[in-house]
């Protein structure tokens, strides 16, 4: 069986690993993560070392998890261009691989995108750093070796961890102002689950292109009342009214990678 090569290994990467005991991983990042048995770590900080040397060249599929280095616009420009151009360019020259998934996020769609987004709606980013992870995205897509599976998550979150409790738990008396009266979210579980299927299943390969992985858009006070119920709403955040952009996520429960 051959490996499988995760670049940015962290919380999503373990999660995958751990649904998967029986399938060897090579897990590169630049900070160590849970040891797992199936996994063997490689820390690099691909900013400032462009050769890596693994311990394999052939590979079943590789996932890249890539971050930015900084919020601004220059952590995006590092973390997500200028990593990629290394990273292809070592993929296509170094090593063999049959899939390729990457994972960015449904931020390169805008307010202009509107409602029940799907993935034939062409991105309409708001802002730069959304600019360039679409850059990214189409950057990957049309130099490397075979065309990627670009999972778009909306806010990733930790059923054991929301932020909303967090925020109560830590409230200090000053609410929270909400943005949008809606949330699009997809849980961390949910994501590995997707990615852990991708790489076990044959037939996924079919699967191509970017594929949005989200959840139906939800009220902030009726996922309140689930994580805090026994809390009022009212009492932490400042509600809102206006209404955002949502998502179809049709296309990844017909691909079967949710199963």
């Amino acid at each position: 069986m051959k490996k499988v090569l995760i670049i940015g290994y962290g919380d999503i990467g373990s999660r995958i690993a751990a649904r998967l005991p029986n399938q060897e991983f090579i897990g590169v990042s630049r900070s160590a993560p849970a040891d797992l048995p199936n996994v063997e770590f490689i820390q690099q900080d691909w900013m400032n070392e462009s050769k890596l040397i693994l311990p394999s060249i052939n590979f079943s599929t590789i996932v890249l998890i890539l971050k930015p280095t900084s919020p601004d616009i220059d952590g995006y420009q590092r973390g997500f261009l200028d990593a990629s151009y290394h990273m292809i360019d070592f993929f296509n020259n170094k090593i063999s691989y049959e899939k390729l998934l990457i994972v960015t996020s449904t931020r390169v769609y805008g307010l202009d995108n509107g409602r029940q987004i799907t993935e034939a709606v062409k991105p309409l980013p708001d802002d730069q750093q959304a600019r360039i992870i679409l850059e990214y995205e189409e950057f990957v897509a049309r130099e490397s070796k075979i065309e990627p599976l670009i999972l778009r998550p909306s806010g990733l979150y930790d059923e054991q961890a929301h932020w909303m409790k967090n925020h109560v738990d830590a409230f200090d008396g000053k609410k929270y102002p909400l943005r949008f009266a809606e949330a699009n979210m997809f849980s961390r579980t949910n994501l590995a689950l997707v990615i852990a299927n991708y790489i076990c299943n044959k037939e996924s390969a079919h699967v191509s292109g970017p594929l949005i992985c989200s959840e139906q858009a939800r009220k902030y006070s009726e996922i309140f009342s689930l994580v805090c119920p026994e809390h009022s709403f009212e009492d932490f955040f400042i509600g809102s009214d206006k209404i955002g952009k949502s998502f179809d996520p049709q296309k990844l429960l017909d691909s079967g990678l949710m199963r």
